[in-house]
This record gives structure tokens, sequence and C-alpha cells, in this order.
């Protein structure tokens, strides 16, 4: 059995002005430099053996933030950047405000499987995350030790991944699932997945939760989107979308 650590990046300055801002520009906040760093501290015993992040500098920076603290030692060339876990693109509402998103996505009923003008289509993130599980079931399935993976993504990203582990079901048996994990997570927070060796080409994968949406390491549990949320009564209808 090997263990992967999915985490959502840390907060960005786009996540703090509410911006859907150019990857490019969207680097962490301080207050993401802190949350990367508490939660490295909060893995400090946690020996990975392979390490993979978006190639988005929010991303970079949480994963390297969170290597930082560790007691391991690791190669400079330690973190593979893997654009098949970037964040979704979202079309036309690139460049725009967080709350124009979020009344957009609103009046969808709030489907995440949404496609709005321009954005890259459900189906064409979900052939990404194949290819990337893919890769790390070729890694799981090497030699006879215990991999442990970390995984720095997205927080829309992480909410396809779940959703197509959920309806694959001929490819994945995801375990110990429960309906409530599905909503965005705060930035830094965590899912750690057990992972099982594949004993046949015929058989589904095992993986089950055995963290979902872990936030022991943060000082305080309010977020950025949580502020917006809580400020603009017209967004009531997305507390059930994103983690409290």
């Amino acid at each position: 059995m090997s263990l992967i650590y999915f985490v959502r990046h840390g907060e960005s300055i786009g996540n703090n002005q509410h911006e859907n801002l150019p990857p490019e520009e969207n680097m962490l906040s301080e207050t993401g430099l802190f949350q990367a760093k508490q939660l490295g501290a909060h893995l400090e015993n946690v020996v990975f053996t392979h390490v993979f992040s978006s190639p988005y500098i929010r991303a970079i920076s949480t994963t390297q933030h969170i290597l930082s603290e560790s007691k391991a030692s690791y190669r400079d060339d330690v973190i593979v950047v893997d654009s098949d876990i970037r964040e979704r693109h979202m079309g036309i509402y690139e460049g725009k405000s967080i709350k124009v998103l979020a009344h957009a996505f609103i009046s969808t009923g709030a489907d995440f499987g949404w496609n709005p003008e321009g954005a890259e289509t459900r189906q064409e993130v979900e052939s990404r995350l194949e290819s990337f599980l893919r890769r790390i079931g070729n890694i799981v399935d090497t030699g006879s030790e215990q991999k442990t993976i970390l995984v720095v993504t997205h927080g829309a990203l992480m909410i396809h991944l779940w959703c197509y582990l959920l309806e694959r079901k001929e490819k994945y048996i995801f375990k110990n699932w429960k309906p409530e994990y599905l909503k965005v997570s705060k930035n830094t927070n965590y899912f750690l997945l057990a992972v099982e060796k594949l004993k046949g080409t015929a058989q589904p994968r095992e993986l089950e939760v055995m963290v979902a949406h872990g936030s022991e390491h943060l000082v305080t549990q309010k977020d950025a989107f949580n502020r917006l949320v809580k400020d603009n009564k017209s967004l009531d209808s997305l507390k059930n979308c994103v983690q409290q």
C-alpha cells in the first residue's frame, strides 16, 4: 500500500483579492506562505518518495515551502512539475473577479460539470487527470517498497478528480468516501489517500480516503473564499460547495 497527499496550494494574491489572476501573476500571499510552512511543519516527519506540482507558481512555491520544513533532505530537482494537474482554464471568466465567476456558477445550479464559453471542458480535464493517474499507478506498482507521494494542485482540479474517481467504477474503487467531502478545500488543506497495487490488469484500483480536508496545521479556519461568501448574501447558495 502506498500513500498520496493531495494538497491545495496556499492562499494566493488572487484568492486574497478575489480575482482570477493570470497564473504568472498569481503568487502566494504572505498568508499563503505561512500556510505552506505550517503544513510542512505538520508533515515534517513524512518522507516523500515522489513529489509533483502544478506548473503554476502558487503551487510550486507551496511545494517548496512544504519541503523546506521537512526533517528529510531532498534533491534540488525532486519536484516534478506536471501540467496535467494545473487548474482548469475557465475561458471568458479568466481575469474576471471571483464574485462574477461565482454568480455565473450559481446560475447553473452549482453544477461542477459546467462548461463556460471558451473554457477547458470537463472531458479535457478528466483526460489529463487520467494520464496523471496512470503515471501515479506506474509508480505505485513498481517495486515492493511503499511509496509516499506529494501532489500539490488546485481546488477546482481536486473536485474534478474526486468526481472522476467516483464515476469511473470500472477503473477505480474509491473507498471511505462521504458525500460531504465533495467541497472545494481551503488553501493548504489536504486529502490523504491509501492506494493499493493493481493485482491484475482487469481489476479496478483501490483507493481509500484516510484524511479528508485535513486542516490541523491551520492557525485559523477562516479562508479567503469563505470570507467572500460570508460578506455577500447573494452567494449564500455556495456555502454547501466549499469547506466551512
